[in-house]
């Protein structure tokens, strides 16, 4: 329901500000291209191309609101037709698709490093698991269906230990 009258409303403030409209929808195409190709939960490349179209889509708005004269239709069709006004606010949004991609990299490289880290812990934890009390500990031997070992399993040698600490 929320979204319907959202997009009610965005349709009645369009109308109401067409001249607006008409240029904000060609100046932000890269955003709705972002917005209807990402899949993700958040929207993240969404957000960020949008952004960054929007902030160079900005610019070119005030001059059509202030300085460029008379809000018409015509005269938005002859700022979005003028090839450096296109080249900018497309630049921008394509540094937003550049950020995008970084940041994304930049994560996910962070967050396998850290998952390498924490494989490394659980090896050595797991070492010192078979060291203390042997292969039974590891898994690694078939059971029967009563949970006991098919083959036997070889038992741990056993180390003994002087008083400065050094194993025999």
């Amino acid at each position: 329901m929320a979204k319907k009258l959202a997009i009610a409303l965005l349709v009645v403030i369009a109308i109401i500000f067409k001249e607006t409209a008409v240029f904000l929808s060609f100046g932000m195409m890269p955003t709705i291209a972002a917005f209807a190709l990402d899949r993700s939960i958040g929207k993240s490349k969404t957000i960020c191309v949008g952004t960054m179209n929007f902030a160079g889509c900005f610019p070119f708005l005030l001059d059509f609101w202030t300085t460029f004269g008379e809000q018409t239709i015509s005269n938005a069709f002859r700022m979005v037709a003028d090839i450096q006004n296109v080249i900018i606010i497309y630049l921008l949004a394509a540094g937003g698709y550049a950020i995008d991609a970084a940041v994304t990299g930049i994560t996910s490289t962070l967050i396998v490093q850290r998952a390498e880290a924490r494989l490394k812990k659980i090896k050595k934890e797991q070492d010192a698991l078979v060291e203390r009390w042997g292969e039974k500990v590891t898994g690694r031997y078939a059971l029967d269906d009563y949970g006991f070992p098919v083959k036997p399993i070889p038992e741990k040698t056993a180390t003994i230990h002087d008083p400065d600490g050094s194993k025999t």
